[in-house]
């Protein structure tokens, strides 16, 4: 598989741009209040913390999702080709086939989701005055992602990008009210 098929592959896009958005909104979630009304900037290694729980959670999520629908696929399979014994396909080398294949999709979302949970409070942490700015350019960025989303597989760009931003606004007013990390 050449690299830009892989790029261009549903499974692919979608374990980056879940992991993305997953991680960028975590962080906005988690970390609004520290980010802008905190006593202190968040450091580089909150920011790693922020983005290591994120990417866990993302790993662990994404796995069993892909399993689970693999394993569906699989006895989808089995069910067509009328087998007499079910489950034989899972445990011989597809159902292998099938745990690689789910841990590298999830792999690529939790790697995803690290990076997209950092780059917020980095922002926040470089930028410190105005306290704001690492947030509006994070918005700006969810912005960027819909409108990249959206050419992806020809949808309008505009509603995907406001979509995305109104989501990030949304979760960092949330966590402004949550005031988790403040």
């Amino acid at each position: 598989m050449s690299i830009r098929s892989w790029i261009e592959s549903a499974r692919t896009r979608l374990d980056v741009t879940a992991g993305l958005v997953d991680g960028i909104l975590t962080a906005l979630t988690l970390a609004s209040g520290k980010m802008l009304a905190g006593s202190e900037h968040p450091g580089v290694a909150f920011a790693f913390r922020v983005g290591a729980a994120t990417s866990l959670t993302t790993l662990f999520v994404f796995f069993v999702a892909h399993y689970a629908e693999m394993r569906a696929d699989i006895h989808r399979a089995e069910r067509e080709l009328n087998l007499m014994a079910h489950g034989k396909l899972v445990t011989g080398a597809l159902g292998w086939r099938a745990m690689q294949e789910s841990f590298g999709g999830a792999s690529v979302a939790a790697i995803c989701g690290l990076l997209g949970a950092m780059v917020p409070l980095l922002l926040c942490h470089f930028l410190r005055s105005p306290r704001w700015l690492g947030l509006a350019i994070t918005v700006a960025l969810l912005g960027l992602l819909g409108a990249v989303l959206a050419k992806s597989f020809h949808g309008t760009i505009v509603v995907w990008a406001a979509a995305l931003m109104a989501g990030g606004i949304a979760l960092t007013w949330i966590g402004l009210q949550l005031d988790i990390a403040g």
